[in-house]
């Protein structure tokens, strides 16, 4: 599926603007971009429910199919589970015994086989996305397009329904257009990502790419990438000039890459390094350990400690180490 110069405007208000997006077979395209940024109305046009006020939409046979599931899963209370999931061929014109034959084949594949005759209201609501999720996948669609389908459930079941689709997606091989604001979601999940704001499509790339190489600080505010400095700051704490390509001005830092050091380690380490001095202001604990805010010449790094056998402790004067050659460069 491609997108060529396609513009928006709803009550007259330029909602997408002149974007470009092609779709690859068997490519799962996360789309992330904040609230308001156009990304629903983009999927709701590629599905036929908005018009395009300019531009044009193609597929690589010719004409395409596709499916949308939103992030509630909107099923027939009337119907049962085997029934909503055949809705589609009924409208399709495929018989009865015809459309029982391939829901109950399909049941299988969305771990739903001996539910087929529960109505909405008796299931979980994990179980009911599924159901919208083979409502759509059992018409065979050239491209799936998920608007946060797992957004409203929690974080267990979240994952293991991320999990499950993506199985399901690898082994049938249809193309998924997939929003989301969760940044592990997209980083689980996604061949490519696309960051849109205000309409723009700002940034497309592998997820590595994504997130260690932002095209703007806007980027990479919006991608909570952590310890952003200017080039001038990091210069100042490695006490030196930087041999950096000079439209490289920013870098960012994982605070997993922030060592926590004594005096004995301060001069361990291989590679070109520098030695922050910092006031610990902040202790959270997080599944791996914690998570500090350290203060240091009024900017503020985070780092992350491994295990919680040493509890850090508040306003504690300490001495962070870090190599340069894990700073990831980017332009502000």
């Amino acid at each position: 599926m491609q997108l060529e110069n396609v513009t928006i405007t709803i009550n007259q208000a330029r909602i997408i603007n002149s974007l470009n997006l092609s779709i690859n077979p068997g490519e799962i395209f996360v789309l992330m971009g904040p609230s308001g940024s156009g990304k629903t109305t983009i999927l709701k046009s590629i599905a036929g429910l908005l018009p395009f006020s300019s531009g044009r939409i193609s597929w690589a046979k010719g004409t395409g199919t596709t499916g949308l599931v939103f992030q509630e899963p909107r099923l027939f209370p009337h119907l049962t589970v085997l029934e909503n999931i055949a809705f589609g061929l009924k409208v399709k014109g495929i018989s009865a015994k015809e459309r029982k034959i391939q829901a109950r084949n399909f049941l299988k594949s969305l771990q739903l086989e001996n539910l087929e005759n529960r109505y909405p209201h008796q299931l979980s609501g994990g179980q009911q996305q599924r159901v919208s999720l083979g409502r759509a996948l059992i018409l065979n669609p050239d491209l799936l397009l998920l608007d946060e389908p797992f957004a409203s459930l929690d974080t267990t079941l979240r994952e293991d329904l991320i999990s499950w689709l993506y199985a399901l997606q690898r082994n049938l091989g249809f193309s998924i257009l997939w929003v989301t604001h969760y940044i592990d979601e997209a980083l689980s999940i996604a061949d490519r990502i696309g960051v849109i704001f205000e309409g723009r499509l700002q940034q497309i790339g592998k997820p590595a790419e994504i997130f260690q190489q932002p095209s703007s600080e806007k980027i990479a505010h919006f991608l909570s990438l952590p310890n952003r400095f200017s080039k001038e700051q990091w210069e100042s704490w490695f006490q030196s000039d930087l041999a950096i390509p000079s439209a490289l001005n920013r870098g960012w830092i994982d605070s997993n890459h922030l060592q926590i050091i004594d005096e004995e380690s301060e001069h361990t380490s291989k590679g070109i390094y520098c030695i922050i001095s910092g006031v610990i202001t902040k202790v959270n604990p997080n599944r791996e350990g914690f998570t500090l805010t350290v203060e240091s010449n009024s900017e503020t790094l985070e780092v992350r400690t491994l295990g919680w056998k040493k509890v850090p402790v508040l306003k504690d004067n300490i001495k962070i180490k870090l190599l340069l050659e894990q700073i990831y460069w980017y332009t502000e």
